[in-house]
């Protein structure tokens, strides 16, 4: 309903400023349940709340993450996943800021506010389960997409649980682009669309490949009998058992592609990845000379799985 000033003309717009946690584990997000808390009990939630008279929305997600889920998280495990401004079946609207915080970052969640949450499960983003909060679920599903700023509007008789198989209430808004020339489509003129890796094992890669990659914030994306695809905002890396190979061995030194490069958050995050490595396929190269083996101003971990495949961890400076 608009409002008016006395005046007669309309009343500025005010709304709830809120912020959401998304906790994930590998392929995985954390989720509590609902409880005495008048509103949506019974139903799953990402950690969240509302920023506080003096918060800005980064020091309120910390203090969220905090009070419900025991997570000390600091500034720089944070990072902005969407915006989204909802409008509520009662007709409100409020924005709310979606952080995304690494496996590990913080400690172990536990649930720290059993008088208002029943419980606190890990499930596959992929595949998330329907008794969630149809506002929290359209947050997760557009992160999910890729989408980063997203418009979320309830018709007023829609509940306030996800309804499976019902409407789409998101409309996905294009980001800028620095590029002048960018497609209207939102999407990074010149940036990687993806990348398709030829392996001679499928299962063998599948593990390997998804391991690391679900390690690194990457989704599952695409399965097919031949390949699967793992994707991260609007880049995916497939691999895939083609009929059409020609050798049964990748070569790196040969002409092609010698290695991948990622971006690791932090010197601990590289340390874990190098130490979990041999148990998901991956051998660690040059160890006599780790982590600095690229020079002493380059931290990274080469890695090589049992394909022959090579990797380099490269930490953010």
């Amino acid at each position: 309903m608009t409002t008016s000033r006395p005046d007669g003309r309309p009343a500025r717009h005010t709304e709830i400023v809120d912020v959401h946690l998304v906790v994930r584990r590998g392929d995985e997000v954390l989720l509590a349940r609902r409880r005495g808390t008048g509103y949506a009990d019974g139903l799953l939630h990402a950690p969240s709340g509302h920023v506080e008279s003096g918060e800005d929305v980064r020091d309120a997600v910390i203090r969220e993450a905090r009070e419900e889920v025991g997570l000390e998280l600091a500034p720089g495990d944070l990072r902005v996943a969407l915006v989204m401004q909802h409008q509520a079946p009662g007709g409100d609207t409020r924005t709310g800021w979606f952080f995304e915080t690494a496996d590990g970052a913080g400690g172990e969640p536990y649930n720290a506010e059993p008088h208002k949450c029943s419980e606190l499960t890990w499930h596959p983003l992929a595949a998330l389960p329907d008794d969630l909060v149809a506002y929290c679920r359209a947050g997760l599903d557009a992160y999910l997409a890729g989408d980063r700023f997203v418009l979320h509007r309830h018709a007023p008789d829609d509940p306030i649980a996800h309804r499976p198989g019902g409407p789409s209430r998101s409309v996905p808004l294009p980001a800028t682009d620095a590029a002048p020339s960018a497609a209207d489509s939102g999407r990074v003129h010149g940036a990687v669309h993806h990348i398709e890796l030829w392996v001679p094992d499928l299962h063998r890669a599948a593990a390997s490949w998804g391991w690391l990659l679900g390690r690194l914030g990457y989704l599952p994306y695409q399965h097919w009998e031949l390949g699967r695809s793992w994707r991260r905002a609007d880049t995916y890396l497939v691999v895939e058992q083609s009929p059409a190979l020609t050798g049964a061995q990748h070569e790196r030194t040969r002409p092609g592609l010698n290695h991948l490069a990622l971006h690791v958050r932090d010197r601990p995050a590289l340390d874990a990845l190098v130490a979990e490595a041999p148990a998901h396929g991956w051998t660690l190269l040059f160890p006599d000379q780790h982590p600095y083996a690229g020079g002493a101003e380059h931290c990274a971990a080469y890695l090589e799985n049992g394909d022959g495949f090579e990797v380099e961890l490269v930490v953010a400076r």
